[in-house]
Parts: C-alpha cells; structure tokens; sequence
C-alpha cells in the first residue's frame, strides 16, 4: 500500500530539485524524507529519482508515475479544504494568485472586503506572470487566479472581471511623442520595450501590430511593468502598457500616448478556476466579492489620448 506522506516527499523533491530542499519545504530532516523516498520506491518496485548533476530527477519509472502521484496530492488536499470547509467561514486560509497589475489596479476594493467580512480567515495572495499563476493553479498550490485573459485549456474557467486599454507610451521629449496621431509603421524603428513571449499580454500586442502590417523592431523583454515604464521614460524606446498603469505618469507629463490610427489594443483580466476541482466555500466567497464591486474603471475605443 502506498503511502500518502511519501508520495508527497516524492513530489517536493521533484519540485525542490533535491532532498534537503524538500526537507525545509516539508519541515522535516533529510533522513526523514530520505526515509520516505525508499519507503515509495519499496512500495512501487521501482527506482524513482536519480541524481542529474546538482539536481535531483526523476527516472523514466518516476515520470510515468508523476501524473498519478500529482493527482493523488490534489485529491488530499482537495479532502482536507473539504473537512476543514465543515467549520464554515469561522477559519481557514485561502490561496489566490494574481498578476501585478491586477493585484494593484483591480483587487484592492474586493481585498479590503474580503478581509472585513472573513477577518478569521487568512488571505494568502501569489504575484506572479499568467503563466506561472496558471501552473500554480493546475498544482493546486492556489485555487483561483485573476490573470490576463484568453487562457487555453479545457480544464479551465474564466469570467471576464476587468477590461482595460492598452496605450503606446513615448518619452515626453521623443520626437514622435508630439504628433497628434501615429501610423503603426512610424514606430517601426523605435525600440519597443515590452513583456516577455510567454506574457498574453505580449501576445496581443504583437497580433495587433501584426494586422497593421508593422514589426516592430524588439530591444528589451522585461517582465515588471514598473521597469518599462522607467525605461521608456529616459528615453530608451517606446512600450505598450495597461492604461492604469501609466495613466499618473501621462498625466503629470512625464509620458506621452499619442493615438494610433487604426490600432485597437485591450486587455482582459479574468477569474480564472479549475472546473473540476473543489472550490472552498473561502474561494466561493471571494469570487462572489470580485464579481460584486471590483475596481472598475471605463475604458474602450483607440488607442491613445494623451
């Protein structure tokens, strides 16, 4: 019979890349997890990890049992939110995750609300790329995500919560920053400053740059909105950023936005859930919350406007 506390060592040191890692990630010492991984491997009949240079790996055995061994964590965990749910929202803790500039410009409101109607219940919150929130979310490490929309994957769910312009920036002081209106090929030369390929939001602008028949010619992939927007505002290029985002610094004069002619940029920020999978009556809650009042703000129509 296999033993749930050793799969569990089994996955943390996959995860970790090692034993002693894992030991900390777990709280125990590393003859204890050592002890653990044998204990698998016994059950099993199989040698299941294997040393790689610094890192601890699985073998071809332990890859054709990580899926199971992935879902059988989950399920414990999905029994124990279950049993843990039976006392209500008296206590508990929820696990969310969410990009940056969600995190500051869209979830602050559902935040406070939140905390003020559950203060028993802890508010655990991840910051990370869409990417990263998604594989967090597939791990069961969080059990919703508010991230840029669209994701793919049958598995998943998403209600559209906020929608928000995205908006050339130039320096203040850069020649085009004083044109009333751009073409998309006027900014073929400039340096764009933008997310890595991995960020959705990425992908959308250079669809939109590719249906006007413009490549813009790439300088830095940056993953801290915060970062671009410095970097443009000395002049090192041009970006595409969330209006929220940039929408103080236009205003006070340090960047400029000038309009697009036929460059239509929007995001999507979306609750983002497993569809299968156990939602706590914590996460429910939440949701409900976002849905109900999240800091929204009009936004549509060009790209542009200073």
């Amino acid at each position: 019979m296999v033993d749930l506390r050793n799969v569990q060592a089994f996955l943390a040191v996959i995860r970790e890349g090692g034993v002693s890692a894992a030991a900390r990630v777990l709280h125990l010492s590393q003859p204890s997890v050592s002890a653990r991984l044998r204990g698998l491997e016994e059950a099993v009949g199989e040698k299941l990890l294997e040393r790689d240079g610094r890192r601890v790996r699985p073998t071809a055995a332990g890859r054709s049992l990580l899926s199971a061994a992935e879902e059988l964590a989950r399920a414990s965990d999905d029994f124990g939110r279950a049993a843990r749910d039976l006392r209500g929202l008296k206590r508990g803790r929820l696990d969310i995750g969410t990009t940056d500039v969600a995190s500051i410009y869209v979830l602050p409101r559902a935040y406070r609300r939140f905390v003020e109607r559950f203060p028993a219940i802890d508010l655990s919150v991840a910051v990370e790329g869409t990417t990263a929130l998604l594989e967090a979310l597939r791990a069961g490490r969080i059990e919703l995500a508010v991230a840029n929309l669209p994701v793919e994957g049958d598995d998943l769910a998403a209600t559209v919560v906020d929608r928000d312009r995205l908006l050339p920036i130039l320096a203040r002081r850069h020649p085009l920053a004083s044109r009333k209106r751009l073409r998309p090929g006027d900014l073929a030369d400039v340096p764009l400053i933008t997310f890595k390929p991995t960020s959705i939001t990425r992908r959308e602008v250079d669809r939109a740059f590719a249906e006007s028949g413009t490549r813009p010619r790439i300088a830095m992939e940056i993953s801290s909105p915060e970062a671009i927007k410095k970097l443009v505002e000395v002049g090192l290029g041009f970006a595409v950023l969330p209006e929220r985002s940039v929408r103080a610094e236009i205003r006070s004069g340090r960047l400029a936005s000038p309009a697009i002619a036929g460059l239509r940029l929007e995001r999507k920020i979306g609750l983002i859930r497993l569809k299968h999978r156990y939602l706590s009556p914590a996460a429910h809650a939440f949701a409900a919350l976002l849905v109900e009042g999240v800091d929204r703000e009009p936004a549509g129509g060009e790209a542009g406007g200073r």
